[in-house]
């Protein structure tokens, strides 16, 4: 039997109620401050929401669902200081950062545009964010919390369920050879996420992460999914690259032009391939030693975005050449 996820539907829900406000207040920066009970009920209703899923996730990564306090006495379980803290620890979701992209909204304060929902959630009382302290007031005594049911709160704690809705889907996203069709909504009509590109890589004998290169600003840390080759793909590459470049070496080696080059200029023993060809060649004798023969073949690559979760992106990959094959 499949499993029926709930959550997201009750998201959708609140988002288009957050949508049907803006028919009514202005979402500008000047209004981030405006409250009402209505307000304080959706407020309410996203973190009871944020309670359930923050519970489900920590129940997935292996919380200890019956834990004891000091004296070994059985204790609630608490969604932000157990549930989001371990998520925090897995996932480092204070830093996860979401757009707000609404043609429904005229944001155009930074801190308002760019938000970090999730930021001090696994925190208690004032060291709490403030979506969780206007949850925590309102629910105890509306009429005298009320100036702290505000539109800033609603969004932050609706920022704040929509990424952990993201992570208990964990969906994966096929892309275009370039991943141009991501569509950062992910869902949202409100809110867009931030993706991290990890498909510039340095090509080597050994690989793992440290070869992804980028010029992109977005980091890792505040991006909510990572755009990669998938691990068929990456490995294909990976082994392309090194028969190829087994084959390029082999052409260096037999190369007359080269060794004579070589024993003419000493000084350039140390100098990579690419380097050494240029000077004795050039273009053209560069484009005859080095070999694209099976990197051609893979032009066909599969990139996919996935959630981040901080685990590795790409699996460490070496290439033995006495054994032909790459290992992983």
């Amino acid at each position: 039997m499949t499993n029926i996820n709930l959550f997201w539907s009750v998201y959708k829900n609140l988002e288009n109620e957050l949508l049907t406000l803006t028919k009514y207040i202005h979402f500008s920066d000047k209004q981030l401050t405006v409250y009402s009970m209505h307000i304080g009920d959706l407020i309410v209703r996203c973190a009871i929401e944020i309670e359930a899923i923050s519970k489900a996730l920590y129940e997935q990564l292996g919380g200890n669902m019956s834990p004891v306090d000091s004296d070994g006495n059985n204790r609630d379980l608490y969604f932000d200081t157990d549930c989001i803290e371990l998520l925090e620890q897995q996932w480092h979701l204070s830093q996860k950062k979401l757009s707000i992209t609404s043609i429904s909204t005229y944001f155009e304060d930074e801190d308002t545009l760019f938000i970090c929902p999730l930021k001090k959630a696994n925190k208690r009382g004032t060291s709490g964010c403030k979506w969780k302290q206007a949850y925590q007031a309102i629910k105890h005594n509306r009429l005298e919390s009320l100036k702290m049911a505000t539109l800033g709160n609603l969004i932050n704690a609706l920022g704040a369920l929509y990424i952990l809705n993201l992570y208990y889907k964990s969906d994966v996203y096929e892309l275009n050879n370039s991943g141009t069709n991501f569509d950062d909504r992910v869902g949202s009509s409100f809110f867009s996420v931030l993706c991290y590109h990890a498909t510039g890589l340095t090509m080597s004998y050994d690989m793992d992460d440290n070869n992804i290169w980028t010029s992109s600003k977005l980091g890792l840390e505040e991006s909510l999914y990572v755009m990669r080759y998938t691990e068929e793909s990456y490995i294909n590459m990976h082994k392309a690259f090194c028969l190829d470049a087994e084959i390029t070496e082999q052409n260096f080696t037999k190369s007359t032009i080269i060794q004579n080059y070589l024993k003419e200029h000493p000084e350039s023993a140390g100098k990579n391939i690419t380097q050494i060809c240029i000077e004795a060649g050039g273009d053209n004798l560069l484009m005859s030693i080095v070999s694209f023969k099976h990197t051609r073949k893979e032009r066909s690559s599969k990139v996919e975005a996935i959630i981040n979760k901080h685990g590795y992106i790409y699996p460490p990959v070496s290439y033995k050449k006495d054994v032909k094959e790459p290992t992983t």
